[in-house]
């Protein structure tokens, strides 16, 4: 292509006019107007809450239009990020950012969670976009997407050229893909990793980015393992014009405004038609800001040596620092924003100062922060420690804090009542979190909450119902469902008795099986939460065999639904598709489904707050080794198959080949099933033994029920961020 001048800048199937859209992040008002001066035919950026980059500068509510202003005054499109799963107490902050992107004129919301396709009728204005969040991988997932009304879908960063020309080939709704910037190592909207070790979900815009951290192998260091490339996708944009897409996106939201800048400037140049060759240098220079180096590789479907370097990010520091150099104060609440890094080197004594106590109490650990007029209060689990040498007593902890200061603040008056009481690594990690969100809370000054009075119609949208009559059974009651995969089906129903079971990794050759296996017990087949083009036509083959044997079916990705409505099954939501709040409930039930599947990442308040208005039958998952990590890089079986992945803070997980996809799941559970809590109603409470070295075990057993010591308890003692 060197020396050529192409037409790259122009599509559109059917009408070669078009031009391919550059759409460029702004993380802050410099970014947003050096995208814009560069060329950017968008730009996307979010409010300080409620984004899936809170860790960026983000844009205050009264600064939004003026943003949107800047932008449509250089004859650029404006997007607002709304791409997180919303918890019940997010709903009408949700729906005021609505109203102040249409009386902003805004163009576009990109959005995660369901329940903001409830509130799309109201907002005729704006066109709805589903995420990358929404992890649309395949033609099926972008059929789903148009039969919901989304004008637009921003694809997997994980597909080919050849499955991008498939899903950009279904009418009626627009293709978006990436072309430069950060990759995940797990597929986008199916990562746990950050919120099982530390409460920080990247499914709520706070990822601390752990894969990008140090972690051993079966005991040997193997330096950054998970940590991708970058991508950069300047020698594909032909193939790309070629597939159907409707625009080129950067990510980079986190970056500085003189790389937004540099990176625009160099795509609009190459779609332009700029000899290639001299550009392709520049684009090394992009590369250069995190150290990393670039591939297009997905885009070619190699799936081969991606990871392993982590260029100059920081790592979490070491146990002896108690905390990760990317932890980042939420809000009192558990929904709010981000700041600076959060332990500070410098010194200074004259710093300000926070109070902290720490109590011991007969199963708990009471924990209470002031900063000014801040208060933060909590409780910790007392967690067994098994490995003494990682922990760390409260009296060490305390005079950490007062070495280190926490954004700016000195730990000044300290109070426990057990300064040797041993502290494991993530119970500092959540301390420090939560001391960090108290300091936040007051140095955040002015409230950031869009305060937007909402239409009546809004407003009885956004009502909270009376929950489902099903929803009887209470969190500490016997569990009734089982998650299985097939090989362990036949010999654990031969000793156990569930009232339900719900299998994965089913075909439409092994269905017959199950269903003979499962006798008298309810069969719910499970679908995927990942799958790409040429995957179709076997589930379709399996949605038939269900349809014709009245098979309750449990999807887990848009994809799914689209497939199993065609088929014609009954519907159950899973996992895959997470409920955090009754409205996205209540859009799924509008769509067939029957009963869905509380999200696992949901802390106890966030739990209770949806049984209490709940109007649909609901599951929750008490007990599992849930998918930390779901990814399409190739492995080597050989070296990684059934081995402990651990980092500096004690995590351990270990992937598998589930179908033909590696998924990380953690070495040890999380368990539920001893919390006795009336406030939590659902239908089913489930126990997932997917994973499990011995299913029948964990079934029969419920560990530490005689109270003296407490498992894991993933985030339902914690507060979500």
């Amino acid at each position: 292509m060197a020396g050529q001048r192409t037409e790259l800048g122009r599509d559109r199937p059917g009408d070669p006019g078009r031009m391919l859209e550059l759409l460029a992040p702004a993380g802050d008002r410099a970014s947003l107007a050096a995208a814009v001066e560069a060329g950017a035919s968008a730009v996307y950026f979010g409010l300080s809450t409620l984004n899936a980059r809170r860790r960026a500068k983000n844009f205050r509510p009264e600064q939004f239009a003026e943003a949107v202003k800047t932008v449509h005054a250089h004859g650029a499109r404006a997007y607002l990020t709304l791409n997180v799963d919303l918890a019940e107490r997010d709903l009408g902050q949700a729906a005021r950012i609505l109203q102040l992107a249409r009386e902003a004129g805004a163009d576009a919301v990109l959005i995660r969670d369901p329940a903001l396709l409830a509130l799309k009728p109201h907002y005729p204005e704006l066109e709805f976009h589903l995420s990358t969040q929404c992890c649309v991988a395949n033609s099926a997932d972008v059929a789903a997407a148009a039969q919901l009304g989304a004008a637009r879908v921003v694809l997997a960063r994980e597909m080919s050229l050849g499955e991008i020309a498939a899903a950009a080939a279904v009418p009626g709704v627009q293709t978006e893909v990436f072309v430069q910037g950060a990759l995940c190592f797990s597929i986008s909207g199916r990562c746990l990793l950050s919120s099982w070790i530390g409460g920080r979900s990247g499914n709520r815009g706070m990822c601390t980015s752990p894969c990008r951290v140090p972690w051993s192998v079966a005991g040997q260091a193997q330096g950054t393992p998970l940590s991708m490339r970058d991508l950069a996708a300047l020698e594909r944009l032909t193939q790309l014009r070629q597939a159907g897409v409707i625009a080129l996106k950067i990510e980079g939201r986190l970056k500085t405004a003189s790389w937004v800048r540099q990176a625009v400037s160099l795509y609009r140049r190459a779609l332009a038609g700029e000899p290639l060759e001299p550009l392709l240098q520049e684009v090394e220079q992009l590369g250069a800001y995190t150290g990393r180096s670039l591939t297009c590789a997905y885009l070619d479907g190699q799936r081969e040596e991606l990871t392993g370097t982590s260029g100059r990010e920081a790592s979490p520091l070491t146990q002896e620092d108690w905390a990760t150099a990317d932890a980042a104060p939420a809000e009192a609440t558990g929904t709010g924003g981000i700041d600076s890094a959060t332990i500070d080197d410098a010194t200074d004594a004259a710093e300000p100062t926070y109070e902290l106590c720490i109590m011991l109490q007969s199963g708990s650990i009471a924990c209470r922060c002031r900063c000014g007029q801040a208060v933060q209060q909590w409780s910790a689990p007392k967690t067994l420690v098994r490995r003494a040498h990682r922990a760390v007593s409260v009296g060490q902890v305390f005079a950490m804090l007062a070495e280190r200061p926490i954004q700016g603040y000195r730990l000044g008056q300290a109070d426990t009542d057990d300064p040797d009481f041993l502290l494991v690594p993530r119970t500092v990690n959540h301390l420090v979190d939560r001391i960090s969100a108290t300091i936040h809370q007051a140095r955040k000054g002015p409230d950031q909450h869009v305060r937007i009075p909402l239409s009546p119609a809004v407003s009885q949208v956004l009502a909270h119902g009376k929950p489902h009559p099903a929803n009887r059974r209470t969190l500490g009651e016997k569990p009734d469902r089982v998650r299985l995969e097939l090989e362990d089906l036949d010999s654990f129903l031969a000793q156990a008795a569930p009232e339900g079971v719900i299998v994965e990794g089913l075909t439409k050759e092994s269905l017959k099986r199950a269903l003979k296996a499962s006798r008298a017990v309810e069969l719910v087949v499970a679908l995927p939460s990942v799958f790409f083009e040429k995957d179709i036509p076997a589930l379709k083959g399996l949605l038939s065999q269900c349809a014709a044997a009245g098979v309750t079916v449990e999807v887990n990705s848009w994809g799914g639904w689209h497939l199993a409505r065609q088929a014609g099954v009954r519907m159950e939501s899973g996992p895959g598709l997470p409920v955090l709040n009754s409205l996205a409930a209540v859009v799924l039930a509008r769509h067939g489904i029957e009963c869905v599947t509380l999200s696992p990442e949901a802390d106890r308040r966030q739990l209770e707050d949806l049984a209490a208005c709940c109007p649909v039958p609901c599951s929750l998952v008490v007990f599992g080794r849930p998918p930390l990590l779901t990814t399409r890089v190739r492995l080597s079986e050989k070296e990684m198959l059934g081995q402990v992945f651990e980092d500096r803070r004690g995590a351990r997980m270990v992937p598998r080949l589930e179908r033909d996809l590696w998924v990380f799941r953690p070495v040890e559970p999380f368990d539920l099933r001893d919390l006795a809590n009336e406030r939590i109603r659902v239908r089913h409470l489930v126990v997932d033994l997917v994973g499990s070295p011995d299913p029948l075990a964990d079934w029969l057993n419920v560990p530490f029920a005689d109270g003296h010591s407490q498992p894991f308890r993933f985030n339902y003692n914690r507060c979500l961020a």
